[in-house]
């Protein structure tokens, strides 16, 4: 995307009264204090937003937040949502308890872009300015925001302000968006009221992709289905509206009273609240040494919610580190996508004057359930905290073992459009590190080759066990690998060995390449009686069962020995379950043919007296004719199929 085309949200930060909302007002002409008790108080309580126009022609949607140490709550609702910060310092104060919170927020939440407006300069002279811009310096030298700008300024005299505008100008010039440009549109909620006519509405920053008139949308974590009826930014109507902006949606379908602040709105499917996630989390140097897991505050974009913390990979969280960690939500489940950043907080003050312990950035909110003290999963966590998408598919995919993972699955969990998905999966399965089943279901090539060695060696064990079948029944070959193997799982796992040449499938068998049927010594002088009383017994064969006892063997042995002389062309296996010797039917077929073409047609008496035994073989046999193609019924008698 072009950056002069990339839509940026500017966010304010810092202490009470250092003057934000006066700087805004000053800058944009919009007064974000709104409510009547801000106005009375002269504080900001709840997010104000404002456009604001700068000289080269771009618009920023500013986010004015108030300052008060117990309103960093709405801080952070609003800070999750911006790609820059516009830090106020007042001269005649400098950095305060709510200046270091406020930048330590910025810090963990990453945001990199900013310039520092050091306001009330109409009040102070040129040393205690001097003496505030140093103070800023060193407080942001081991930031992100380490040499920002510095713009001296005065909202009550107007002093500064051009300057201020060229700052952020030059600031945004090559500024990357910070908030995500792709994926589902996600707006969190931060304002919902009603407006007269309209009905339901609700305002936030809108990431991701875009909200267009007519939308299908969901409200997350409720689930609860509408429809965009209309999109405002900034007190304008428009029929879309792009991701990096300020929004108001006007929803139909949903009441005010089941909608509120910290919910989600979103493209239905998309995005699956969760209760669990891993987490990269960088632990403040002013927060407490911790054994266990840490009761904590847990804010992700406009939502709230109580949590535990458990640290990843060992027992302790100190001071100053980062590492992953799980989080474990208490209450509703938080719509989250692997990217979002978010801030945890404590319940008492920290040394630096507020309650802020830390914050990071989520790396799965479909974590899997392993101990925290599995090597596997640090592992698995250090690939994701990359920020790759493709890492992040091929973690996925490795850690879905024998299961797999569907590939609407992969697109919730990771948030990834779906021409994007389907072009990284076409590459993993491209370099063959996975491969997709006929449902979709996707599996890593290690456990593929797993499945495939066991398959190969439950077939050698047939073969050593059955020499003399010709090969091991597909079903009965699935059936060898681990129950949570889906069919069409198996069915890859085949097919591939299948595509090697490890394996041939021949009917519904399954056998080896080399593999050839063979009679065991001990079964050669029973093939041969078998034989002998085969053409002994002509078209009078006995049944199976007695068969079986007249030779000596069981009726399953007796089988196989059969079906082996079948595949040899000694005997014939009819309807009914009789075995004939192939020479006695081969000459009767020929004999049907001769009557059939002499006489044109054979009845079914007749039929019975040219073939000269007993119902039951002669039925079987006149069945066995009509399933080779040779003869069709016609009424009572039987002719040459296709007129001989």
């Amino acid at each position: 995307m072009d950056p002069a085309e990339t839509q940026l949200v500017l966010g304010t930060a810092g202490h009470i009264d250092h003057g934000k909302t006066a700087l805004i007002r000053a800058l944009t002409g919009v007064d974000t204090d709104r409510l009547p008790e801000e106005k009375a108080r002269g504080i900001t309580i709840d997010l104000g937003f404002a456009p604001l126009e700068l000289p080269g022609g771009r618009r920023l949607s500013v986010v004015d937040v108030p300052g008060h140490e117990g309103l960093v709550r709405t801080m952070v609702s609003g800070a999750t949502g911006i790609d820059l910060v516009l830090l106020v310092v007042a001269a005649d104060e400098g950095v305060m308890p709510q200046t270091r919170e406020h930048v330590a927020i910025c810090e963990l939440l990453g945001i990199d872009r900013g310039v520092v407006a050091l306001t009330k300069m109409d009040s102070v002279d040129e040393e205690m300015a001097e003496l505030a811009g140093e103070d800023v310096g060193d407080l942001l030298a081991a930031t992100r925001l380490a040499g920002a700008p510095v713009v001296p300024v005065s909202a009550l005299r107007g002093d500064g302000l051009d300057a201020l505008r060229a700052a952020l100008q030059a600031v945004i010039e090559d500024a990357p968006p910070r908030t995500p440009r792709s994926g589902p549109p996600r707006l969190g909620v931060d304002r919902a009221f009603a407006a007269r006519g309209f009905g339901c509405v609700v305002t936030g920053t809108l990431v991701g992709g875009r909200f267009a008139v007519g939308d299908a949308v969901e409200i997350l974590p409720d689930g609860l289905p509408a429809r965009v009826r209309g999109l405002q930014s900034h007190g304008v109507a428009e029929q879309e509206r792009a991701a990096g902006t300020r929004c108001a949606v006007n929803l139909q379908g949903v009441e005010l009273a089941n909608v509120s602040r910290g919910q989600v709105v979103t493209t239905p499917g998309c995005v699956v609240p969760t209760l669990t996630a891993d987490v990269q989390l960088a632990w403040l140097d002013v927060a407490p040494a911790v054994d266990g897991q840490a009761a904590v505050e847990f804010l992700s974009g406009t939502s709230e919610r109580r949590a535990r913390l458990a640290p990843i990979g060992g027992d302790r969280l100190l001071p100053g580190e980062i590492r992953f960690a799980r989080v474990h939500i208490d209450g509703e489940p938080v719509p989250m996508l692997p990217g979002d950043r978010f801030i945890v907080r404590g319940f008492a003050r920290t040394e630096m004057g507020g309650s802020t312990l830390g914050g990071g950035v989520v790396l799965d909110v479909a974590p899997p359930h392993r101990r925290r003290s599995d090597p596997g999963l640090v592992a698995d966590l250090e690939a994701l905290s990359q920020r790759d998408p493709r890492t992040d598919l091929a973690v996925r995919i490795a850690r879905a073992g024998f299961t797999g993972i569907g590939q609407e699955a992969l697109r919730v969990e990771t948030g990834l459009e779906r021409a994007d998905l389907d072009a990284l999966l076409t590459e993993i399965a491209a370099d063959g590190a996975a491969a997709a089943t006929s449902a979709r279901t996707w599996l890593a090539r290690p456990v593929l080759d797993q499945l495939g060695a066991r398959l190969e060696r439950a077939l050698d064990a047939f073969h050593a066990a059955e020499p003399l079948r010709p090969g091991m029944p597909t079903g009965a070959l699935r059936g060898r690998l681990p129950e949570n193997v889906a069919r069409d799982a198996a069915e890859l796992v085949i097919e591939g060995l299948v595509a090697s040449g490890a394996i041939r499938i021949e009917g519904d068998v399954a056998l080896r390449p080399d593999h050839r049927p063979q009679l065991d010594a001990g079964d050669e002088p029973v093939v041969a009686k078998l034989v002998a009383e085969a053409a002994a017994a002509g078209l009078e064969p006995p049944a199976p069962r007695e068969w079986a006892e007249r030779l000596g063997v069981t009726p399953e042995r007796f089988r196989d020995l059969v079906a082996h002389l079948e595949r040899q062309g000694r005997l014939v296996h009819t309807p009914g379950d009789l075995w004939f010797d192939a020479a006695a039917v081969s000459e009767l077929r020929d004999r049907v043919t001769a009557h059939l073409r002499e006489r044109g047609s054979l009845d079914t008496q007749t039929y019975k007296s040219l073939i000269g035994t007993s119902r039951r073989t002669a039925v079987p046999l006149m069945e066995l004719f009509d399933e080779e193609h040779l003869t069709i019924r016609r009424g009572d008698a039987r002719v040459l199929r296709g007129g001989g």
